[in-house]
């Protein structure tokens, strides 16, 4: 009987967190648009750090004989930090300016430190320099082996996630479906992996799956495949409908919802016509959200169980942390980003060079201009 009650109560908490993310989530999307998701997406990368950088934290320092232990990973974090984010490969300007520029003084606004950005990867040389002779200077003999172990880790963790939430604010940036239709694909998956395996595991299929994990089985794993091919199908034709959805923040900022202009892969999704070309896109995600996708899962659930961790934190009550929520989701953010990269969004010089005066001030346009205007006299 307590057994049965205990399940009930973990199943009511999962279920009203789960409300309350969803709830809060849908309002960030909706009120916070592009920007508002993408601080929210700066968030969760400090926080997703921080539950990492926990992890090892009793283990491997229990007893306070590695000088700057903290110190060290967080100088690491950072330093990944600004080379994502400094990096022209995954830019997507938001014109924050417009936005600070009447609170800020004017020689540190955006604009301003833009005509710095010549010095950037100097700086970037100089902070992993600094944290590379941090780490050999608080080298101690008989701790080496555990800090390199350490090293290791802290490099590992801030491969698999800096980067990608990175990308997730491209994927942002080029409208708002491109994070919210990936993001409902994984949820897909995650939902009909576990009813199918619940309800038809081992009974089909009698083979292991996945050895590091034995309550996952291929019922699961092919039942949420199927699932998430059909939301791909389908998922995209309701989206897509939704011109703030579908439009970049470019667009959004200089037209408005009402009147921007979706990619042309969109068009058809408001009507009852044939297929449209934006599903054959959302089966490309889907098969990515139900065959990749899930071994960022099967990931951390090795870390967790090489650590003896159930979850990283309790900060989601019934679910755990936001490494515990969010594994899947940010392989399926490099994803989402390599398939715009791709078949989507690929960059041409001009849209590189129209990226750049997007960056600039007025003054700095108006000489752009001029040099146009003179190239255009000497060819005539």
């Amino acid at each position: 009987m307590k057994s049965s009650e205990t399940k009930l109560r973990k199943f009511l908490t999962r279920s009203a967190a789960a409300v309350a993310m969803v709830a809060a989530l849908s309002g960030v999307v909706i009120f916070g648009g592009a920007l508002g998701v993408s601080v929210m997406l700066i968030f969760i990368t400090f926080a997703i750090f921080r539950e990492l950088v926990a992890v090892g934290y009793s283990e491997a320092n229990g007893k306070k004989k590695l000088p700057w232990y903290r110190s060290l990973q967080w100088a690491w974090f950072f330093t990944s930090l600004c080379a994502a984010y400094i990096s022209d490969f995954f830019k997507a300007p938001m014109f924050l300016n417009d936005y600070f520029g009447d609170i800020i003084p004017s020689y540190l606004s955006i604009v301003s430190l833009h005509k710095f950005s010549h010095y950037k990867y100097l700086i970037l040389l100089l902070m992993y320099a600094f944290c590379l002779m941090g780490t050999v200077l608080s080298l101690r003999n008989g701790h080496i082996s555990v800090q390199l172990h350490i090293l290791s880790f802290t490099v590992l963790a801030l491969s698999i996630f800096v980067i990608p939430l990175k990308m997730a604010i491209f994927n942002v940036f080029t409208g708002i479906f491109w994070f919210v239709f990936p993001l409902l694909l994984v949820a897909v998956n995650d939902t009909f992996a576990y009813l199918f395996g619940m309800s038809l595991g081992r009974r089909l299929i009698k083979g292991t799956f996945l050895r590091i994990s034995p309550n996952k089985t291929w019922e699961g794993f092919l039942g949420g495949g199927a699932a998430t091919l059909l939301a791909g199908w389908y998922l995209p034709l309701w989206l897509g409908s939704m011109s703030w959805l579908t439009c970049s923040y470019l667009d959004l900022k200089k037209f408005g919802p009402e009147n921007c202009q979706p990619m042309e892969l969109f068009w058809g999704c408001s009507s009852s016509g044939g297929a449209v070309e934006v599903q054959y896109h959302g089966l490309f995600l889907a098969f990515m959200a139900s065959t990749i996708a899930p071994f960022g899962g099967f990931f951390a659930s090795a870390i967790k169980r090489a650590y003896g961790y159930k979850d990283f934190a309790s900060f989601i009550p019934g679910h755990g942390g936001f490494m515990d929520r969010l594994d899947c989701q940010i392989l399926m953010a490099l994803c989402t980003w390599v398939h715009l990269k791709t078949f989507v969004v690929g960059q041409s010089p001009v849209d590189q060079v129209m990226n750049s005066l997007y960056s600039m001030d007025a003054n700095e346009r108006d000489a752009v201009l001029e040099n146009l205007l003179s190239m255009k006299s000497w060819k005539s």
